[in-house]
């Protein structure tokens, strides 16, 4: 016996609607991802409303469908059926913004009901699997943790049942797939279900999930401890058969990317932070699974060089909403808001204890899908904009590398602040649970309500958020800095900061210009006709390639950011000299450095034992191997 049905929210995937596509296409059933969960449509869809005429069938797929869908799918490239995790289309890469934008247009998952169910419980699991049997879905049971010796398999009816040790299930909706252990041997369930490779949904009834990454993917469904989030999850899951539209959240920009650029210091940020395993490295080259790919913006915040953009609540339109949340506040408050950036609604119906209609009036919620989303220029505008608390709330539930990740934004506001005299406390980072929440103890009450005179309120700024992640970090800081009255030209920022610069120990540097060769964004750079070594800062994410390659050991790394609105883009010379010219013909042809060192290096060898083969490296090309082919010396090569 099923409990009886309450709302309850701790289901991956809810929040979900079917609309048709077209009067025309009646018979056609399709579901519209607008974000990492379902959402409900927004009522501008021509068709909504309107099922005078509608007849659906109750998610049923027909083999008509299926044709009509293989027909489409070859018009159009871009959006191919998932069929299974096996073989995922490769994003195509567009070096302009604006064709790869265009390029990213949604994907289309088939999901046929066929639903995989994990329980400890066996009769527990059957019962679920034969009130989903009766809605149409082919239902496959593991039985973890089971008494029995041996693994056996039972057929009862449609059902088929399986008792094994553990369990590990990877995968995205549509595309499920398990590794199965029993008695000490992992393999896959298609060894030992030939029949049954691939799995549309999965519904997990034990104690703790069996998925394989950090966030639980749309299609799997964990109930947990809730006798109410089961009963949900079981009449939402016949739901979840038919043709459905999933957005791609991310457009990546390979030709930015640093990965594949070391063989010993390569970057990582995205494999390591994606919470679902969506990011794939092949040849030395990223990929992403956007049948994975959840949204939840991971990449696009740790990524210093910039690869990737999200596409869904993109930056311009959050920063634009988050502009007008600040203008509309009353005048009376306008000079002591506090501002919550959160991804929970716990954020919104917490109160302070003291004075709970004093503080509501105070405050700002700007709830984000992601709290990726708190990026550090999106921190620094907020202030800019006229904000003059910042808290940003982290739920609990988010995988601890995006919570540390975000954290580190925080810690660089707060740096750039602290440097600018502004008080590092405007701008906090607090973990959020049902259990231990309190925004009073977060913020100190007399910053929250704006007492503090030391940190007068900011003229809100006017500049325009169309701007670049980097572009919006300058103009930000420059407006904080004009109004803060510090005189310094730079700010220091905490190591390992995507800005700043790169010094060069003059005494060590030998002009092998192998930094510029090296340099993924263009920030070093040589001049081409004099021995010169030219850097622009606002290209530079100390990305440490330069200072990897440098034979020299001569460059260090600087994490700063430049106050001066024109020395970003300017560029400036770190090394010139006066080029070595050849001793024969007098041609430059090489910094004296480089020849010193060459000198040096070579002493001693017995190919350069005498005065003359010395000589020779000083001498352009043409000039060295005319006086080596003229030479009659012993052990000279002669051919």
């Amino acid at each position: 016996m099923l409990p009886e049905k309450t709302p309850d929210s701790n289901i991956a995937g809810r929040r979900c609607e079917i609309t048709p596509v077209t009067q025309a296409k009646s018979d056609e059933v399709t579901i519209n991802f607008h974000s990492a969960e379902f959402n409900c449509v927004d009522g501008l869809n021509d068709c909504a409303g309107n099922y005078r005429s509608f007849q659906t069938l109750n998610g049923v797929v027909t083999a008509h469908e299926r044709h009509q869908t293989e027909i489409r799918s070859k018009r159009d490239a871009l959006d191919l059926p998932w069929r299974g995790p096996a073989c995922p289309r490769k994003t195509e890469v567009k070096t302009d913004d604006a064709e790869a934008l265009e390029a990213a247009g949604p994907i289309t998952v088939i999901s046929e009901g066929r639903t995989l169910i994990i329980d400890t419980d066996e009769e527990r699991a059957m019962t679920c699997a034969k009130i989903l049997g009766d809605h149409r879905l082919a239902c496959t049971l593991l039985i973890t943790g089971s008494p029995l010796s041996n693994t056996s398999t039972s057929r009862p009816g449609r059902i088929k049942l399986l008792h094994v040790d553990s369990v590990s299930v990877s995968g995205a909706f549509g595309g499920f797939s398990a590794k199965v252990t029993v008695e000490g041997s992992e393999k896959p369930l298609v060894e030992w279900l030939d029949d049954v490779a691939i799995f549309d949904l999965v519904l997990d009834l034990r104690s703790t999930p069996s998925y394989a990454g950090g966030r639980l993917p749309i299609g799997y469904y964990w109930p947990g401890p809730s006798s109410a989030a089961l009963d949900g999850a079981m009449a939402e899951l016949p739901e979840m058969r038919g043709q459905f539209k999933k957005p791609q959240f991310v457009v990546f920009h390979k030709n930015r990317c640093f990965h594949g650029r070391s063989r010993s210091r390569d970057c990582r940020r995205c494999l390591e932070i994606c919470p679902v395993n969506a990011m794939r490295s092949a040849r030395r080259e990223i990929s992403i699974n956007h049948y994975l790919c959840q949204g939840c913006g991971g990449c696009a915040l740790v990524c210093p060089a910039d690869a990737f953009r999200m596409v869904q609540s993109s930056q311009e339109e959050l920063l634009k909403s988050l502009r007008r949340s600040l203008e509309d506040r009353p005048a009376d408050v306008a000079s002591s808001t506090c501002l919550v950036i959160s991804d929970s609604e716990l954020a919104a119906n917490n109160e302070f204890p003291e004075n709970k209609e004093y503080d509501r009036d105070r405050r700002i919620c700007f709830e984000v899908e992601q709290i990726t989303y708190a990026r550090l220029e999106v921190l620094l505008t907020a202030i800019a904009y006229g904000a003059k608390e910042v808290l940003v709330a982290c739920d609990s539930q988010n995988p601890p590398a995006i919570r540390e990740a975000v954290e580190w934004q925080v810690e660089m506001a707060r740096a750039i602040l602290r440097g600018l005299g502004l008080g590092e406390e405007r701008i906090r980072f607090l973990v959020m649970s049902p259990e231990d929440v309190d925004l009073s103890n977060a913020l100190p009450r007399s910053t929250c309500l704006g007492e503090r005179a030391n940190h007068a309120p900011i003229r809100p700024a006017i500049f325009s958020s169309n701007g670049t992640g980097r572009a919006l970090i300058y103009e930000a800081a420059q407006h904080l800095h004009n109004r803060s009255g510090v005189q310094q030209p730079w700010l220091p920022l905490p190591m390992g900061s995507p800005l700043g610069a790169v010094a060069v120990n003059s005494d060590a540097c030998t002009f092998c210009m192998a930094c510029a060769g090296a340099c993924p964004s263009g920030a070093l750079s040589s001049d081409g006709k004099v021995p010169r070594l030219v850097f622009q800062e606002f290209k530079c994410h100390q990305c440490g390639l330069c200072r990897e390659t440098c034979p020299e050991r001569a460059i260090q790394l600087m994490p700063r950011l430049l106050l001066d609105p024109g020395a970003t883009e300017r560029q400036t010379t770190l090394r010139e000299t006066e080029p070595f010219h050849c001793i024969e013909c007098g041609v430059p042809f090489a910094p004296p450095a480089m020849v010193d060192r060459i000198k040096e290096k070579l002493a001693g060898h017995w190919m350069y034992s005498s005065e003359r083969q010395l000589r020779r490296l000083q001498m352009c090309g043409t000039c060295r191997t005319r006086d080596a082919l003229t030479s009659k010396e012993t052990g000279s090569w002669n051919p």
